[in-house]
Formats: C-alpha cells, sequence, structure tokens
C-alpha cells in the first residue's frame, strides 16, 4: 500500500535534474548552488537560513528571469498542496507559501540555470521531528551525509528517493531494522541511510510514532 501510494505521487512528475549542489562558503554565511534544467522537476530543499530567518519563499528561493512560468508543489502531510505558487518575470512567486528548512519540495523550472540558496548555515544541535506518515525530508544544513542516521528511524520504516536518470520514484527502497539501521542492499548499502548532498530530499514513510532527533553540525 505505501509503494502503491508513492508510486502514485510520481504522476506528478514531469523530470528532475540533480539536486546534488555544490557549497562554495564555509563561513557562518554561505551559498549553495543546485543546478537547473530546462522544463525538468528538482526535488529539493532548502538548505541554508534566509536572510532574518523568514522561509516564505520570495526570501528563500529566488529565480532568474529565464524561469517564468517555474512552479513549486509542496506536501501538505497528506496530500500535495493545493497552492501552487508560480514565478513571475520580474515579479517573483504569487502566492508566497512558507518552504522550511528541512523540507522536500518539487520545483518544476522553465529554462536551465542555476539556484543559488544565500543564508545562514545552521550551526550547533538542529532539532528533526519525522512524523507519522509519508513526509518530505531533508538535511538541515549544507552537509553531505547519510539521512536521517543509524540510530533513527522506526522497525519497517522506508524512504524512497528520486531517480534521477529515469525520472521516477526509484526502484531502491531505504526501510529501517530496529538495532541495525537503514538497509537497501546492493553496492551502496548503508546503516545511516540515503546519502544527502546539500539541497537534495527524500520522502519518509513512517508507520509508527513520531520521531524526534537531534543533528550536530558546526563550521570549522
Amino acid at each position: 500500500m505505501r509503494t502503491k501510494t508513492l508510486l502514485g505521487l510520481a504522476a506528478l512528475a514531469v523530470g528532475l535534474i540533480s539536486a546534488s549542489a555544490q557549497v562554495y562558503s564555509l563561513n557562518v554565511v554561505g551559498y549553495v548552488n543546485v543546478p537547473l534544467q530546462a522544463n525538468k522537476l528538482s526535488f529539493i530543499s532548502v538548505p541554508l537560513v534566509p536572510n532574518g530567518g523568514n522561509f516564505n519563499i520570495t526570501n528563500s528561493i529566488v529565480l532568474d528571469d529565464t524561469q517564468d512560468g517555474a512552479n513549486i508543489y509542496s506536501w501538505g502531510g497528506t496530500a500535495w498542496s493545493t497552492t501552487t505558487p508560480q514565478w513571475y518575470q520580474g515579479a517573483g512567486w504569487f502566492p508566497d507559501v512558507a518552504i522550511n528548512n528541512g523540507q522536500g519540495f518539487f520545483l518544476a523550472s522553465k529554462a536551465a540555470s542555476t539556484l543559488t540558496f544565500v543564508g545562514e548555515v545552521p550551526q550547533g544541535a538542529s532539532t528533526y521531528t519525522i512524523p507519522t506518515g509519508l513526509s518530505t525530508l531533508a538535511n538541515k544544513v549544507p552537509q553531505t551525509a547519510g539521512f536521517p542516521g543509524a540510530t533513527v528511524g522506526n522497525d519497517g520504516d522506508n524512504i524512497y528517493s528520486w531517480d534521477l536518470a529515469n525520472q521516477r520514484w526509484s526502484t531502491t527502497t531505504w526501510q529501517y531494522y530496529a538495532g541495525a539501521g537503514w538497509n537497501a542492499g546492493g553496492a551502496n548499502d548503508d546503516t545511516n541511510g540515503p546519502t544527502l548532498n546539500p539541497a537534495d530530499a527524500v520522502f519518509y514513510v513512517n508507520s509508527g510514532a513520531a520521531v524526534p532527533f537531534t543533528r550536530n553540525f558546526t563550521v570549522q
């Protein structure tokens, strides 16, 4: 049932770019570049805290004017949000919505360009809560790391990532085994879960109780 639900969600997608991002600054304030391809759908996240800490898309996600007509699709907890912001050349997003740090979303781009996130690098303890049910999740820090970690999850939880090459949900399913961590089989298996680059996102299926955890990150 959970697999069918996720496969159904894929009908939204018209394509995907790689959200493999490059972090160019190790200062407290930095930026992360995410390449966008024309007429593709990116499954990404906001990896930095925008100036002022306001996570509306006006502050968090700024596109260039080649992206006129681009859209954002966010997950509302049980279904895709019926509010679909669109980027208007010279005017920005309408309507504005909140896209929080650590929340995954789809961005349907219109042209090949680069999305640059600018903001404060979260440091110290970042708190997470993985709710019961389906959620779109990501690292809250610009870090390449396994997500969510070997000791985080309920027995039987699943993680689905996007298959860039085939533009669909990956046929590799990550599953959590209590006492053993995450397992996906194959050469890329890691008990910490799938490796996420800055601005990557995944779908998490939690059939148990909400899972709180903390991740510590400090810029050296």
